[in-house]
């Protein structure tokens, strides 16, 4: 009897560091990533705070287009939850139909960054708030990009039947980086566009 309760807490300990070391694993990369966008805000204030006119004249940023992607993302970040929801229940088609509504959110909110980009009266090159500019939505619409991957992997593995209510793991991990993502943007939009 004895042996067999200590086999039982061994296999529920093993469950649980199984569990615990892949959410440890992402929560530690998002940390590192924190610190590059922390490094590209600090850049962004100093650069504000050090320079007479700011941002230059002529710069005239689309506040409509940035609301319009910040609700993007915002809807995004729910439909990720609802797919989290869904598969706790065991609901495949709704966790399928929510992945692809985040990928097309996704995809949208990059095609508008994209646009904004080409439309924009200044470069990269242009000044200094050009360069810090295209660097913060840059690097941000490089980790949508890759977010956009990954739910599309987990879109893919869902259409394959391979989660369920009991396995379900990957899809949390791909929400913590989703969310993630998300509060970023927030953080970015509120720089560029309110405080400016």
């Amino acid at each position: 009897m004895g042996n067999e309760s200590q086999r039982n807490d061994k296999a529920a300990g093993a469950i649980k560091a199984s569990r615990t070391i892949p959410y440890l694993g992402m929560i530690f990369f998002l940390i590192s990533e924190l610190f590059l966008f922390g490094a590209l805000f600090w850049t962004y204030y100093y650069l504000r705070g050090s320079t007479p006119v700011w941002p230059p004249a002529g710069v005239k940023l689309d506040l409509n287009l940035a609301v319009i992607n910040t609700a993007i993302l915002l809807i995004s970040s729910g439909t990720m939850w609802f797919a989290q929801q869904s598969i706790r229940k065991g609901k495949e088609e709704t966790v399928a139909f929510s992945l692809g509504a985040t990928v097309v959110l996704g995809l949208t909110f990059l095609g508008i960054t994209i646009f904004e980009w080409t439309h924009e009266t200044f470069r990269p090159w242009t000044s200094a708030y050009g360069s810090i500019f295209y660097t913060l939505t840059g690097f941000h619409a490089l980790h949508v990009f890759g977010g956009v991957l990954l739910i599309s992997s987990m879109l893919a593995r869902t259409l394959r039947h391979r989660f369920s209510s009991q396995i379900y793991l990957p899809l949390e991990i791909s929400s913590l980086y989703w969310h993630y993502v998300d509060t970023i943007w927030l953080i970015v939009f509120a720089t560029l566009f309110i405080v400016r």
